[in-house]
């Protein structure tokens, strides 16, 4: 009987050990996610729409802040960004959230650093939508990982500077010839998010968002309200560099504000 009993014990500590190596065990050991995950997966959704726009950009020949340049950089920055959330070793579950984006990363990213022409722009645009969506919901399952209080009003700020990037990219498209029948309907849909999510940051508490980020988010929402006039306009005159001097205003203030509430909750 006690040879029958040793035997079956090794057969299941066998079977443990097999299994462990098909199915590693990943959450013992794993690192809970920081402020600075949230903050660098916050800075790619925002990068997403920028690179976006800079290829239309670089397509219609327009050369100021150099797009080319600014592109190239950026998809630096994002790859950087996700080299550095692959290093954590996070949860599984987050690890795999990661290595998707990564997957959706490296199809968009050669689309993004080719020739840009007309007949690419709509299906890249679709992907890039893909790809920021996707990064949304991994900024928001970091920023709950890290059971960090206040660490959600970080993907809010995020959102704005996606939201401001992502009318930037639409605008150009329609300067260039390419945008969607429902232009007008997609900007009033984006302007509406950003309001949404601007009067729930502003109505937050200042634990969480403080008066002095407050005081810049007032003042980031006056320079998105005339960009969002310009992008709304139906006069069909475009002046693309004025709406990239605009965007570009909004992405770096955001990203200043984005650094304060990072400081702020850590």
């Amino acid at each position: 009987m006690k040879q029958h009993f040793s035997g079956v014990l090794n057969g299941l500590v066998g079977l443990v050990l097999a299994l462990q190596v098909m199915y590693p065990v990943h959450d013992a050991s794993a690192m809970t996610a920081s402020a600075q995950d949230v903050h660098e997966i916050a800075d790619i959704c925002m990068y997403s729409q920028r690179i976006l726009k800079d290829y239309a950009l670089i397509g219609m020949k327009v050369t100021y802040h150099d797009p080319a340049a600014d592109l190239i950089k950026n998809t630096k920055v994002i790859d950087q960004y996700i080299t550095n959330l692959k290093n954590r070793h996070l949860k599984k579950r987050l690890d795999d959230e990661i290595h998707e984006l990564e997957g959706l990363w490296k199809k968009v990213k050669p689309k993004l650093l080719a020739n840009p022409t007309q007949k690419h722009m709509a299906q890249l645009r679709r992907e890039v939508e893909i790809f920021s969506r996707r990064c949304e919901r991994l900024a928001e399952d970091l920023a709950e990982d890290s059971k960090i209080e206040g660490e959600h009003n970080m993907v809010l700020i995020a959102e704005l500077g996606m939201n401001s990037q992502r009318l930037a990219a639409i605008y150009m498209m329609k300067a260039w010839g390419v945008a969607d029948n429902n232009y007008y309907e997609e900007v009033q849909e984006i302007v509406d998010e950003y309001e949404k999510i601007y009067r729930t940051l502003m109505k937050a508490s200042d634990k969480f968002v403080s008066p002095e980020i407050k005081t810049k988010l007032k003042a980031t929402q006056k320079h998105f309200q005339v960009f969002e006039f310009m992008v709304a306009s139906e006069s069909g005159r475009f002046v693309p560099t004025m709406a990239e001097k605009n965007a570009s205003k909004i992405f770096h203030k955001i990203r200043k504000i984005l650094k304060l509430e990072q400081e702020l909750i850590e």
